[in-house]
């Protein structure tokens, strides 16, 4: 029996080695790095997995603290040119993977700073991210992960398939675009600066504060809810979903909005100078509580419109919506 366990012991040598060695390959990594950039440079950022928080500074320097993953192969933090480049490379798994997950205990925990007016590009898999006090604008791009953003300035693009959306505190060009997730924000511009709001769901609910005159917002299957000040161009579309928008709808601009299955409620200021063009069909309804004018019906078929105009109509309306109910109001 000694002279088995004799032989053996080489073997449970070995295989004591690869289990070290295998923990050893698996254990967090810590990084704590910084590097000067310029001030109104460029930040990159790429990681597959875990969570980021994006933060603007004062000081012309990148930083990086926090915490790879375990899977992480490689971390990359370099100058190119004007721009910082923060990669962490992670081993390739065969199959799915962690496909679906931020894959949280395993992924990566970082805390990047970069100089405040720097345009930030962030790109993740399974990732949620924080960003604040960025102002040379952002991109953020997540397949599975959830965004809370906020005190952004320039141009500023978010989107994710899978993940909820939360923006607040943001002056600049904004568009936002999720599926399967719901986006909640907060877009004040600044006195004489000229922006757009565009914003789309697929299985979400969009809920928007804006002061932006030009605004889209798309959902399917989701719910649209718009608090707007001065309006001078609105696009609006929802199939399977609601719209409820309050605006001040400004002289010679107009708005456009259809649904389908779904209920379009519009308040405009007292006063309003329009001309309005609604057509509900297979079923629709229309309710007009801006002037006395009353929808019409169709002698064969379930097709309701209506046309009426304001006092001083410079500005037009046209709703329709296909076996929805239409609303119009001031307040």
């Amino acid at each position: 029996m000694n002279v088995r366990i004799q032989r053996l012991a080489p073997y449970f040598c070995a295989l004591t080695l690869l289990v070290l060695s295998s923990v050893s390959a698996q254990a967090k990594q810590s990084v704590d790095e910084k590097m000067a950039a310029d001030p109104n440079g460029s930040v990159e950022i790429e990681h597959q997995n875990g969570r980021a928080k994006v933060i603007g500074w004062d000081k012309s320097e990148v930083s990086v603290v926090g915490e790879l993953g375990d899977n992480t192969e490689e971390f990359q933090f370099e100058r190119n040119g004007s721009s910082i480049v923060i990669h962490v490379k992670t081993k390739k798994n065969r199959g799915w993977g962690n496909w679906g997950s931020n894959d949280g205990d395993n992924g990566d925990y970082l805390t990047i700073h970069v100089p405040k007016n720097s345009k930030v590009e962030y790109t993740s898999v399974n990732a949620d991210v924080d960003a604040n006090n960025i102002h040379g604008g952002l991109s953020v791009t997540v397949v599975n992960g959830n965004m809370d953003i906020e005190d952004l300035s320039g141009r500023i693009r978010l989107q994710s398939v899978n993940g909820d959306i939360d923006a607040d505190k943001l002056n600049g060009d904004l568009a936002i675009e999720t599926v399967n997730g719901d986006i909640d924000g907060k877009q004040m511009n600044t006195q004489g600066s000229e922006s757009e709001l565009k914003v789309s769901t697929v299985n979400g609910d969009i809920e928007m504060e804006s002061n932006s005159t030009e605004v889209e917002a798309e959902t399917v299957n989701g719910s649209i809810e718009l608090n707007l000040q001065e309006v001078e161009e609105l696009e609006l579309n929802t199939v399977n979903g609601s719209i409820d928008v309050q605006m001040h709808l400004l002289a010679d601009g107009s708005v456009d909005a259809s649904s389908v299955g779904g209920t379009i409620e519009l308040i405009f200021q007292k006063g309003v100078g329009a001309r309005f063009d609604i057509e509900a069909h297979a079923g629709g309804s229309i309710k007009n509580k801006i002037t006395d004018d009353k929808q019409k019906r169709a002698e064969h078929g379930p097709r309701r419109w209506l046309e009426f105009s304001t006092a001083n109509p410079t500005a037009s309306v046209e709703v329709s919506t296909v076996h929805g109910n239409i609303r119009l109001n001031t307040k």
